[in-house]
């Protein structure tokens, strides 16, 4: 090879993006601006895992649960369901600010088989908890939302149940993310 030889290569690397200017009549908008005004409520949301325990219902780490938002009235109103165990709060959520206008509580006892869509609450408090492969609401005629709660497995780590809150019905819009990891739990 000869010093005037080209032995390179050349990359072209691209990175562009288009700004378009989105009209208030936009059929895309519909989805933000049509939303129902009771698919609008704030509300907030706690995982919480129960593990097998003794006879008394039990808060792991009390310091988290006050962190977390959770007060004794949750703890009475989880003993009046007849849960034993210890409570291990995961952590919490909210969609829009406080004060909430909905609260829910969803505890889990062991990982799922399949995935499991919960309704939202409708300006009021529910708690939703597993027994067996079942998920009981309570109060079990507490009004409710067409949006959704879903917990399903983690596609990388079976171990894992996720938890997404869907920010309005039929949305792809929400959040959440890791909630229960049942790898030594129990």
């Amino acid at each position: 090879m000869d010093e005037d030889s080209d032995l390179g290569c050349s990359f072209m690397i691209e990175d562009s993006f288009t700004i378009e200017q989105i009209r208030k009549d936009d059929r895309r908008q519909r989805q933000f601006l049509e939303i129902p005004e009771e698919e609008k409520q704030s509300s907030f949301y706690a995982p919480i895992q129960l593990l097998p325990g003794s006879d008394e219902l039990e808060i792991e780490d009390v310091s988290l649960w006050i962190q977390f938002h959770l007060t004794a009235d949750d703890v009475n109103h989880l003993q009046s369901l007849g849960l034993k165990g210890k409570l291990r709060v995961i952590g919490w959520g909210a969609l829009g600010n406080a004060p909430y206008r909905a609260r829910t509580l969803i505890v889990a006892m062991h990982q799922l088989r399949e995935a499991v869509d919960l309704p939202q609450p409708d300006n009021c408090e529910v708690i939703y908890y597993q027994v067996g492969d079942e998920w009981r609401r309570f109060p079990a005629g507490a009004p409710v939302l067409k949006k959704r709660f879903r917990l399903s497995i983690d596609q990388a780590n079976e171990q894992l149940t996720n938890l997404w809150a869907e920010a309005y019905f039929g949305s792809s819009a929400g959040g959440g993310g890791g909630a229960f990891n049942w790898e030594g739990a129990g």
